[in-house]
């Protein structure tokens, strides 16, 4: 009986406090939701980088405003913001990175990089780029750095671009030499202009190079071996490396070229009812 009575007075206890407490913020002594209000915060979307990038480096070449696996809901979300900016025409919706999402993009490069440069102007959302319009947007996930310049074989490539070649060296068994990296729009009609595209010498060691040109793509590059007379050579190109850039050559439809099947020499070359297969970087790391 005793614990039956001290029950009923701790609840009527319970209802003295909320009655007090309500009575209080309608009078304005406490704090309180306004009438009305959702006390619910809404989770922001998010971005997945390496997908976008790969979505931007596909989706201005195809001949449709086809979608790139993974990428749409990131696209459009992507486009939302430049559509709100100004950057892009309200009816461009879907999740098709095309011409004028990258021209809508490169107007956001302008306001971001004080000194423009061939790979901080080519239309591709590079990470730093992205955190500079996620605030209170949407958050990334996924994020692809691909570092700082540096030096191999005396040639300039980025952190990305120089840990993937050196991986493919090891897998391919043989010392492998970058005979061009970052170069002037002189160099193969400016295709070297950004990041993530070097050459690789072959005559060193020819007997090598299909095991080379594998390796390359097993870790995520667009590669061919070149049989140019008196220039043989491999070409490769990171795939998802936001700092490729465009040369006159518009090198960027390259790695659309490779998806369906193209050898690299034009943006016209694929090959009907080819379908490689897509790997980069990031993606071949989680293999291991």
């Amino acid at each position: 009986m005793q614990k039956s009575q001290g029950m009923r007075i701790r609840r009527r206890g319970a209802t003295a406090v909320v009655a007090t407490l309500a009575a209080a913020v309608s009078v304005g002594l406490a704090s309180g939701p306004a009438a009305g209000a959702s006390t619910a915060t809404t989770a922001l979307p998010v971005v997945n980088h390496e997908r976008l990038v790969l979505a931007a480096q596909l989706d201005p070449s195809k001949p449709d405003r086809g979608l790139t696996a993974g990428a749409e809901a990131s696209v459009k979300t992507i486009k939302g913001v430049l559509r709100a900016k100004g950057f892009l025409v309200a009816t461009d919706t879907d999740g098709h990175f095309g011409r004028g999402a990258m021209d809508a993009w490169r107007k956001w490069e302008d306001q971001v990089h004080a000194d423009p440069v061939a790979w901080s102007t080519n239309g591709l959302p590079s990470l730093f780029e992205l955190n500079a319009l996620a605030p209170n947007r949407f958050t990334v996930s996924a994020p692809v750095d691909q570092g700082a310049w540096v030096t191999e074989n005396a040639e300039a490539v980025n952190e990305r671009t120089r840990a993937m070649f050196r991986r493919a060296e090891a897998l391919s068994a043989s010392d492998m030499t970058i005979t061009q990296g970052r170069g002037g729009a002189d160099a193969s009609v400016g295709t070297h202009l950004g990041g993530g595209v070097i050459d690789i010498r072959v005559n060193d060691n020819p007997a090598k190079t299909n095991a080379r040109v594998a390796a390359l793509r097993e870790v995520g590059f667009a590669a061919w071996f070149r049989n140019w007379a008196g220039n043989e050579h491999i070409h490769a190109i990171a795939m998802g490396d936001p700092w490729v850039a465009y040369g006159a050559h518009r090198s960027l439809c390259q790695i659309y070229q490779f998806r369906f099947g193209g050898e690299g020499g034009s943006c016209s070359d694929s090959t009907a009812g080819t379908d490689r297969p897509m790997i980069w970087w990031e993606q071949y790391q989680c293999t291991l």
